[in-house]
């Protein structure tokens, strides 16, 4: 029988993909690459899997040995198209009667995504806390230090805009990395650990990116979650029971996960471990100076620090714990807007808890430079309002975006105002993020700041004039200010309202176009549960 003759003028995609899992039992966890060719339809014609770094140098002959014996099909290739100018120039030089093309290849994102779910159905199955560095004996000792921790609750003593302390253990290399206690809000219990506070920081910026579906890669970070014993997997609970390791309740099981920037978790190693229990074992001595702690954490006293001596399974360590942070003396203001930050964070907003914190702040705007050239404060308090009832926000998780729709879309709708107002408007707008940035160091400030920018007002303007924009309330008082009545007094509204209580309903010029309605309550704590992405970097890989 004749071989089929190879189809020409196809293209083929190729590149190095990290695998969505850790190879265990070779010393440290590594992560394999694999690299990958696709035909045209994104079928696999070939693979070659390697440590992290290996591939590269082998890429053309990998591809050789594809084209000759590929996985499935018969076509050459008369085009390979990869993402990394590394790769291309090595495929250039090994087969330069083939155009090499560098550009995006969105394919091998698809093929990772498909193996990340397929591998995901297996995990439970593959879970156990032991490994080649992690004996039953060492394990035994993590789970009495976790047993510790978890009766001492550090999440019931410690206030969630305070919950960032300064670790050091100089024999791990660890010095001023950042402690973080979880659980406040009653789920997800334990401590949250970065290497520095600039990883912290960057933990934080990428999970507010990733509440609002914008892609951003977390920093890498290690945590100790307690986790309620039926929610493990039946493997790991007869692991614990057949040892008998040390469960200090039904919600107190120990879950230790180090965790790679697009979520993809690994088991610790034993210096993991020993760093967990020393971590365990000293926190809860911090904790008994409680006086002094409540005076740090509200700027009235200096930081609080111990430097103690405890006992883990590899020996003793030596442990230094500051709270707050040095770098980060959490100062009553910047105390103000964490508690808006975990008000907007609730799936509905506390409203008491916002009035309460939104009144302390918005007398400290009265009281700013930034305030002084305002005759009054009217447009800051209706911004909050709109954050929370349109958007399920406060002022410390409304971002740019959103800012964007009350100012020039639900405001010229709700609020019956004239256009002349515009300038004031975005006046005191920009004066209250100038004073949320200074004082308070808001992260989206910058980006609402230019939305409050050198056009905001002929825009606003525009749109408080334009009669599509105008709801019911709003024609019915913009035609009360036509036909002459005081529409700024309670006496004119309501001689206007027996007036047009008499009147026909064309008499009034109601809206003829369909604006666009703000986020519902619903939609909003739709939302809000996206935003527990972040959150789930704190769990395990399940």
């Amino acid at each position: 029988m004749a071989k089929k003759k190879k189809k020409a003028g196809v293209e083929w995609v190729g590149g190095i993909a990290v695998m969505p899992g850790y190879v265990t039992g070779e010393g440290e966890p590594y992560r394999p690459e694999m690299l990958l060719w696709l035909d045209d339809n994104q079928l696999v014609l070939g693979v070659t899997t390697e440590k992290p770094g290996e591939l590269l140098a082998g890429a053309s002959a990998s591809l050789t040995e594809t084209l000759a014996k590929p996985m499935v099909g018969n076509d050459t290739p008369k085009r390979i198209r990869v993402a990394s100018k590394e790769l291309a120039e090595i495929l250039r030089a090994g087969h330069p009667t083939i155009e090499i093309v560098c550009a995006p290849t969105p394919e091998l994102d698809a093929v990772m995504a498909v193996m990340r779910e397929h591998m995901g159905d297996h995990t439970e199955e593959e879970q156990t806390y032991l490994g080649p560095d992690l004996s039953p004996e060492t394990m035994a000792s993590f789970f009495r230090s976790a047993a510790t921790l978890y009766r001492a609750r550090p999440w019931a003593h410690v206030p969630a805009n305070r919950s960032l302390f300064s670790l050091t253990i100089e024999q791990f290399g660890l010095r001023e990395a950042a402690l973080v206690v979880i659980g406040q809000m009653g789920e997800s219990l334990g401590f949250i650990l970065f290497s520095s506070l600039d990883d912290y920081a960057l933990f934080q910026e990428a999970a507010r990116a990733l509440e609002h579906d914008v892609d951003a890669k977390l920093p890498r970070h290690f945590a100790l979650n307690f986790e309620r014993g039926a929610d493990l997997s039946r493997a790991l609970r007869k692991e614990v029971s057949t040892h008998g390791w040390e469960v200090a309740g039904p919600e107190g099981w120990p879950w230790p996960v180090a965790v790679d920037p697009d979520l993809v978790s690994r088991p610790p190693t034993a210096k993991e471990v020993t760093i967990s229990e020393a971590i365990c074992l000293s926190l809860p001595q911090l904790l008994t100076q409680k006086k002094a702690l409540e005076a740090a954490w509200n700027g009235d006293g200096p930081p609080v620090t111990t430097t103690v001596k405890v006992s883990t399974h590899s020996g003793d360590v030596e442990v230094s714990l500051r709270a707050p942070h040095e770098q980060v003396i959490e100062r009553p203001p910047f105390d103000l807007m964490a508690d808006l930050f975990e008000v907007g964070m609730q799936e509905e907003v506390d409203e008491d808890s916002r009035a309460e914190l939104e009144e302390e702040l918005l007398l400290r705007f009265e009281d700013s430079p930034e305030a002084q050239a305002l005759a009054e404060l009217s447009f800051a308090p209706l911004l909050m309002d709109y954050a929370a009832n349109s958007f399920n926000a406060t002022i410390a998780t409304l971002d740019a975006h959103e800012l964007r729709q009350i100012v020039f879309d639900i405001v010229p709708r709700k609020v019956s105002i004239d256009a002349a107002a515009a300038s004031g408007i975005i006046a005191e707008l920009r004066a209250f993020y100038s004073f949320l940035k200074r004082e308070f160091g808001l992260k989206q400030a910058d980006a609402c700041l230019r939305e409050l920018g050198s056009e905001a007002v002929k825009k606003l303007a525009a749109a408080l004039s334009d009669k599509r924009n105008f709801g019911m309330a709003k024609s019915l008082f913009a035609a009360g200010a036509k036909a002459g009545f005081d529409m700024h007094s309670q006496k004119g509204i309501d001689a206007w309202m027996r007036q047009a209580s008499s009147m026909p309903l064309d008499s009034f010029p109601l809206p003829f176009g369909i604006p666009a309605r703000p986020a519902s309550r619903a939609e909003a704590s739709a939302k809000k549960k996206q935003r527990k992405v972040a959150k789930k970097s704190r769990r395990k890989n399940r």
